[in-house]
Formats: C-alpha cells, sequence, structure tokens
C-alpha cells in the first residue's frame, strides 16, 4: 500500500470557536496536496477574559496549541494558525512568524504579487495584496507585538509556524474577498516551504 505525502501545510482552524465558519470557508476552497486542514471543533472563546480568568484561560489556551504538535511533527513544514478579526479597512491580513527566512520569502513573495501572481498561483478577483503585513515574532525591530502562543509552536526546531490574521470589513461586505484573500495567502506560504529552488525549506527538511 502506497501512502501519499503529506501536504506541505497544516491549516489548522477553530482555536477560537467563533473563528471556525470563516476557516470551514477558507479551507472549503484549498487544493488537497498543498494543504490539509485540522478543525477543533469546540475551541476557546475569542473573546478578552476577566481579570479572574485571566490565569485558567491561558492554561486552557497554552493546553490546545500543545496539542497540535502530534498533528505536525514529522508530517507538515509549515503551521498555518488561522483566525479572523474585524477592521473597518478589511479585508486586510498580518502575516506573524518567527522565522527570519520565511519573514523574507513571505515579503518578497507579497512584493511580487502587487503586479503580477506568484508562479502558480491564480489571481482571486479583488484580493487586497497590498493591505498585508509581515510580522516578525521575537524581532526586537518588529511592529511590537505580542503572543500567548507558547514557544514550542512559534519557535519549534522542527517545523515553521505562521499564525494568519485575516480582518473582515465590519460590515462583513467583503467576505468573499477576505476568504480568497486567506487562501491565496496560504498558497504563498506553501510555497515558500518547498524543498527546491530559492524557496525557504522546514529545518528538518532532507531534501
Amino acid at each position: 500500500m502506497v501512502v501519499a505525502p503529506a501536504a506541505p501545510v497544516l491549516v489548522v482552524i477553530g482555536i477560537h470557536r467563533e473563528e471556525l465558519v470563516f476557516g470551514r470557508e477558507v479551507a472549503a476552497g484549498l487544493a488537497p496536496d498543498e494543504a490539509e486542514v485540522l478543525e477543533i471543533p469546540d475551541g476557546l472563546s475569542g473573546r478578552r477574559p476577566r481579570p479572574d480568568q485571566c490565569f485558567r484561560y491561558g492554561l486552557a489556551h497554552e493546553a490546545l496549541y500543545l496539542q497540535l504538535l502530534p498533528h505536525v511533527l514529522g508530517r507538515h513544514r509549515l503551521l498555518v494558525d488561522l483566525h479572523a478579526g474585524i477592521d473597518r479597512d478589511g479585508p486586510c491580513a498580518d502575516l506573524m512568524c518567527g522565522d527570519a527566512v520565511l519573514a523574507e520569502r513571505l515579503q518578497a513573495r507579497l512584493h511580487e504579487s502587487t503586479g503580477a501572481p506568484a508562479a502558480g498561483v491564480p489571481v482571486a478577483a479583488g484580493v487586497p495584496m497590498a493591505g498585508v503585513r509581515v510580522i516578525r515574532l521575537g524581532s526586537s525591530d518588529a511592529v511590537p507585538t505580542r503572543t500567548v502562543i507558547p514557544e514550542r509552536i512559534w519557535h519549534n526546531p522542527a517545523f515553521l509556524y505562521l499564525c494568519m490574521e485575516i480582518y473582515l470589513s465590519d460590515d462583513g461586505s467583503a467576505r468573499p474577498q477576505a476568504v480568497a484573500l486567506a487562501r491565496r495567502l496560504i498558497g504563498l506560504a506553501a510555497q515558500c516551504v518547498v524543498c527546491g529552488g530559492d524557496a525557504v525549506a522546514a529545518p528538518d527538511c532532507s531534501c
């Protein structure tokens, strides 16, 4: 029996349960050879906890993320943690990662995509690639940011991590464009980790 190789990317949806529907919309259009999807059916609330809830919420948040490790290790080169938020200027996105080379490659791909699509990635009508920022976690010159995601997830030597925050417009009018933006960004990220050429390979990639 021949087992098909795992897709280079694992996309996790539903870490925050309010975002699961959006994650499912994005997942429905992903190519299976490009990205596999891990759905969290009963995730945490994305609402800010009360001060007396912070400690317990932090423990639950950490435990949920650490449960992702068996799904990624030895199978995928990149973990994409998909989230959705609201911004009056949406659809737009923040891409946050701790790996310097991945951040550079993402920035280069985005620069290329503002004029013409990257090879193999079709242009989705109305997708505003210019509204995407790349934020390097743990960098002294990065946009100030704080993450409660365990370092074993975002800075793991065995795989790359990318938090993808897609911002929808507050009136919901551009939701299809936000979905298309998320799909295209996942495609760009997948290209950045495929072995060969000048792409970025995760530390455990042997090709």
